[in-house]
């Protein structure tokens, strides 16, 4: 494995992170964050940079790159607080995975130009990481599914034009393609904390009939569906939460160097540089364990342990270092119209994105408690 970025990735994050950091400081995004809405502006110039089908193959019409390429760009988007197209790729990555010729040929080339928005329909009011509590039926009527049920905490759910809903049907949970056209579909919008640019809405299916062909994968095998989705989009929350570490660190680690207190800087003090390299050594160790696994990911090699392993790490040092940035600046951070309160709110909802840290740790035991693992 190489440590490093090629010279092509490198000037892939230099321009991502260029652009980012213009439309990051926007005034347009203070309006998004406030009213929670989501910026179609930063989706199309994402798109027409490519960036928004990075993973798709040229012949769908996107880049053809791959996992390392994908996290570049989830991460210097989020460092600037910019949701970047994580829907897009679980879409993407789902029908690359699963989908069938003509779903492909459908709904890519779209999704690769950033010209349409996809979202993941599979939390409930009783099911969040265990699928056994999924009450949402899809039942064959003729030549169509009816599907009926409740989907929770859904981003960017009514901007989607795509939606990938988990239900049940006679043969068990299955993941199927709903247009946004589909009558039987009602929104509510919510009120959350964080990641407020990327709106989130419970989604009311109500008799809503779809094509029979709208199954994505194979009927009743909806966990490997979710599962060939989740293991790569798990790397994109990853990113996004190392790059929101990043930016916070940058600006608390900023005012340190610049805050006087008598004759020496707060950076001066042995206890304020112990924080700042306990953080950086943390944050440099989950980047590692996030690159290790998207690198086994375009490899094509089995990466479910180190993708929990990259998410747990991710998750542990960005909650840690928006706390010890309020540590660091004292009451500079406690303002508004200082960028803290968001750090911190965008890092509690992107904890349970993709799973929770004790999902996570639950995946890694699980992995390392089989026969055949060797420490």
């Amino acid at each position: 494995m190489n440590f490093y970025f090629s010279e092509e990735q490198n000037k892939l994050r230099d321009a991502v992170a260029a652009y980012s950091k213009i439309a990051g400081s926007d005034p347009q995004r203070d309006i998004e964050e406030r009213d929670s809405e989501f910026s179609w502006d930063v989706l199309r110039a994402l798109g027409d940079k490519g960036w928004t089908g990075v993973i798709v193959p040229e012949e769908y019409g996107g880049m053809g790159k791959g996992a390392m390429e994908y996290t570049i760009i989830m991460e210097e988007t989020a460092k600037e607080l910019i949701y970047g197209p994580q829907n897009l790729i679980q879409a993407q990555q789902g029908l690359l995975a699963v989908g069938t010729e003509e779903q492909k040929r459908k709904w890519l080339p779209e999704l690769a130009k950033g010209k349409m928005m996809a979202a993941q329909a599979i939390s409930e009011p009783d099911a969040g990481s265990s699928f056994q509590n999924i009450q949402t039926t899809a039942v064959k009527d003729e030549n169509e599914w009816v599907l009926n049920g409740l989907k929770v905490h859904i981003n960017l759910g009514k901007e989607a034009q795509l939606m990938m809903v988990l239900a049940k049907t006679d043969k068990g949970l299955t993941e199927f393609l709903v247009d946004r056209d589909s009558k039987g579909i009602r929104y509510e919008k919510q009120d959350p904390i964080g990641l407020r640019s990327a709106p989130m809405y419970d989604v009311h299916f109500e008799d809503c009939r779809i094509p029979l062909d709208s199954v994505l994968g194979r009927e009743g095998r909806g966990i490997e569906t979710f599962m060939s989705i989740f293991k790569l989009s798990r790397l994109g929350v990853a990113s996004q939460l190392i790059g929101i570490a990043r930016g916070c660190l940058d600006h608390a680690v900023s005012f340190t160097k610049s805050r006087k207190v008598g004759e020496n800087r707060v950076s001066d003090f042995q206890g304020i540089q112990w924080i700042i390299a306990k953080l950086t050594s943390e944050l440099e160790a989950a980047k590692l364990a996030r690159n290790q696994a998207a690198w086994l990911h375009d490899q094509k090699v089995n990466h479910n342990l180190e993708t929990s392993i990259a998410k747990y790490l991710a998750g542990v040092v960005a909650d840690e270092v928006v706390n010890k940035a309020f540590t660091l600046t004292g009451s500079h951070a406690c303002y508004r119209n200082k960028p803290y309160d968001r750090y911190v709110r965008e890092v509690k909802s992107l904890l349970a994105g993709g799973g929770s840290s004790e999902v996570m740790l639950n995946n890694v035991a699980r992995e390392i408690l089989r026969p055949s693992y060797q420490y």
